[in-house]
């Protein structure tokens, strides 16, 4: 019995096998040279990529919020404690606080910080240090010679950069951002968050990841309870003002008071009854706004919310570079397939032509 046209025998498929196999070996010395080229690739691959230590910091946030009870009895006292603390109920809900954790503010504060704060002969900051290490310099020093000598160690706290300082502070952000700094959620549904930072300099990522969650912590709670805390401050001052007030009337009281007055000069008692009339009205307003006051202090106490650190790194970073032995396999394999589909599509050609 023929087989159909449009079958393949297995005898043909075995022999095209072996036909392929002595292609191969007849060009033996053009599959060892693509085999040789990528080995040559994965070992200058390996010599031009920086090597990147990684650093990371987590921490959780645990949000605190003032009761319905205290609210309730503040507002019987005239004072609306959610308008005072639930302005900023929403700003770190969600991503927010990854996106705050990223903003220039935040990132700029970090980089202008002192390397050694311990040393004050080292004025280096961790901008000098990621300028010097990670490859800008060499980039920019070409350009102009201000950009070789640039220094950000001269900047002083609140003090106008430079233009030149500032256009290179932005873009060191915007290549941290998109390069050297990773900020997430642990999981979706998590509050878990973690700073990761990787660079060519294990000390730059280790500070960097470190000081940057310091300072969004500081930023956070400086938001969360600095409008309560100025209004607490306020309250203090006004209770201070009356206390005052108050010490004085009663002094005033005192060298007032008529213990036996005669009868035909009552009228001398006026002054001492006014005078205790308004350390009557101090009393009480000094006596509400110190509750207002102390209410306001219990609220600031559960409106602080607590930034918990889980991990913080430590030295020695691993090198997250591949190997030298995984980026050669990696070069070789490729030649090796590389050469296998050039030979394979060669002898395709050959046998239909």
């Amino acid at each position: 019995m023929s087989l159909p046209n449009n079958t393949v025998a297995l005898t043909d498929i075995l022999a095209s096998t072996k036909n392929f196999i002595q292609f191969i070996q007849s060009k033996i010395k053009l599959l060892g040279l693509l085999i040789i080229l990528g080995g040559v690739l994965g070992l200058v691959y390996y010599f031009i990529t920086s090597p990147k230590y990684q650093a990371t910091a987590t921490f959780i946030v645990e949000e605190k919020s003032s009761s319905s009870g205290l609210a309730g009895m503040a507002g019987q006292l005239g004072f609306d404690i959610s308008s005072l603390t639930g302005g900023n109920a929403g700003l770190f809900d969600g991503d927010n606080i990854l996106e705050i954790i990223k903003s220039r503010n935040i990132i700029e504060s970090v980089l202008l910080s002192k390397v050694d704060v311990a040393d004050s002969a080292n004025n280096k900051t961790l901008a000098d240090l990621y300028y010097e290490t990670n490859g800008l310099k060499n980039k920019l020093e070409g350009k102009s010679n201000e950009l070789a000598i640039l220094n950000f160690s001269s900047i002083k706290t609140g003090a106008v950069h430079t233009i030149l300082q500032d256009s290179v502070l932005y873009m060191m952000i915007e290549k941290i951002n998109k390069n050297n700094l990773n900020v997430q959620r642990t999981n979706k549904k998590g509050s878990i968050i973690s700073i990761s930072t990787n660079s060519t300099s294990p000390q730059f990522s280790k500070l960097f990841s470190e000081r940057l969650l310091n300072e969004t912590s500081e930023m956070y709670i400086k938001i969360k309870v600095g409008n309560l805390s100025s209004n607490i401050n306020r309250l203090q001052n006004k209770a201070d003002s009356l206390q005052a007030l108050l010490n004085r009337t009663s002094y005033q009281s005192a060298a007032l008071n008529t213990f036996d007055a005669n009868e035909a000069y009552k009228s001398s008692a006026v002054p001492e009854e006014m005078s205790q009339r308004d350390k009557l009205v101090l009393n009480t307003l000094y006596a509400e706004v110190v509750k207002n006051v102390e209410i306001l202090r219990i609220s600031l106490i559960n409106q602080k919310p607590i930034i918990q650190v889980l991990d913080l790194p430590k030295f020695p970073l691993v090198n997250q570079q591949k190997s030298f032995l995984i980026i050669e396999l990696i070069g070789i394999l490729a030649g090796l397939v590389i050469g296998l589909l050039y030979l394979l599509l060669a002898y395709t050609g050959n046998n239909k032509s």
